[in-house]
């Protein structure tokens, strides 16, 4: 398993994070995906999953999203 962390942008309320949950949880070998509304981030766990399918299916949901790199 590998974890990927997204920073996401124009989140604003609990339907925001829901709908990028419901998104990314979609997306092909995602195992699990935990949102975090007051930090713009989504940290999903995956078994392989392309970093551009994440960041799509976040754009898909209506937001803008990059990998997150280094500490988090």
């Amino acid at each position: 398993m590998a974890k990927t962390v997204l920073k996401i942008e124009g989140m604003s309320c609990g339907m925001c994070s829901n709908k990028v949950d419901q998104f990314l949880k979609k997306v092909n070998k995602v195992t699990a995906v935990t949102v975090d509304l007051k930090k713009g981030t989504a940290e999903v766990i995956h078994d392989g999953a392309k970093d551009e399918d994440l960041i799509r299916a976040v754009v898909d949901a209506g937001y803008k999203a990059k990998v997150k790199k280094g500490l988090f």
